[in-house]
């Protein structure tokens, strides 16, 4: 690909053009198509299918070849699906979004810190619709969160446009992370989303779903060194698969311990519980457990 081809970003343009068409959809319509295209996803998408099975066989080491072979489908059409669905979240009012989420689960844990004006950390994995747990979150509290982003720039700012509509947004950075401190010794809130591996430098090897796995620090030191309070929380999709409810999660009390392994082994816990609300609602497609704590072969190869 030329520089010059580069340069006109024609295909985050075309790709833009592409989100705002399906973005006039209804959701529940976009679902549908998302619902649609994963069957193909299935069959062909080699890579994401064969990821999602070892996560599985990993995770669930107990659980019948079949059940699990069951589970990697029904995560592989809930992935697609959320990812047609993001569109009409971009694309139209956050309202319009809000809409179809029915009701919240465990409300009073949010109302209780809420009323301690600490700020507070939501432990918010790849589960469920994440887009709409976002504007859910900002929503209710005053808003910020980091954004890491696209190589795009047109796509960039599509998602800035709709995310800082309800919320603040900063870079993925060192300045980003300061002002997210800031923020959050100010009583604000922010959502991070902790379920993916970090550079070993800002990560450690705490257990998730049994396996050693590389885990992100931040959540641990924004509760230290603000005194704010952790929160697990998502937006899963109902049994009508058009709508969705959001949840609260408590979070054990050793996420606020100084040890850094304590810490994030809690944070992990909490995303366990989310997680097992639905499995299949749950991101397996991403590589989990790349990185292996005693330099034993990458389990993906």
């Amino acid at each position: 690909m030329s520089n010059k081809f580069k340069q006109l970003d024609l295909p985050g343009k075309l790709g833009v053009a592409a989100l705002k068409l399906l973005g006039r959809l209804p959701l529940p319509v976009a679902s549908k198509l998302g619902r649609a295209a994963a069957q193909l996803v299935w069959l062909f998408a080699k890579s994401p299918r064969q990821v999602t099975l070892r996560n599985l066989e990993l995770c669930f080491p107990d659980q019948p070849e079949e059940e699990r072979l069951k589970l990697a489908r029904e995560s592989l059409i809930e992935t697609t699906v959320t990812a047609f669905e993001m569109a009409p979240a971009w694309v139209q009012p956050p309202e319009k979004a809000l809409s179809y989420i029915t009701h919240a689960e465990n409300e009073e844990l949010f109302k209780d810190a809420m009323k301690q004006n600490r700020g507070i950390v939501f432990i918010a994995p790849h589960f469920g619709n994440w887009e709409l747990a976002n504007y859910y979150m900002a929503s209710k509290s005053p808003l910020m969160v980091i954004y890491k982003p696209s190589d795009s720039e047109a796509l960039n700012k599509l998602i800035l446009k709709s995310r800082t509509q309800i919320g603040e947004m900063v870079p993925a950075d060192k300045r980003g992370v300061l002002a997210l401190f800031s923020a959050i010794k100010k009583g604000k809130t922010t959502g991070i989303l902790p379920d993916q591996e970090p550079s070993l430098s800002s990560g450690v090897w705490v257990p998730f779903f049994g396996i050693p796995a590389l885990t992100p620090m931040l959540v641990s030191k924004l509760v230290q060194k603000t005194d704010a309070i952790a929160l697990g929380f998502g937006c899963q999709r109902n049994p009508d698969g058009k709508t969705f409810h959001v949840f609260y999660e408590p979070v054990d009390e050793e996420i606020y311990s100084n040890d850094m392994e304590t810490s994030a082994a809690a944070m992990n816990r909490c995303i366990e519980r989310i997680v097992l609300r639905e499995p299949s609602q749950f991101q397996w497609e991403y590589k989990r457990f790349k990185r292996r704590p005693d330099r034993s072969p990458n389990p993906y190869r």
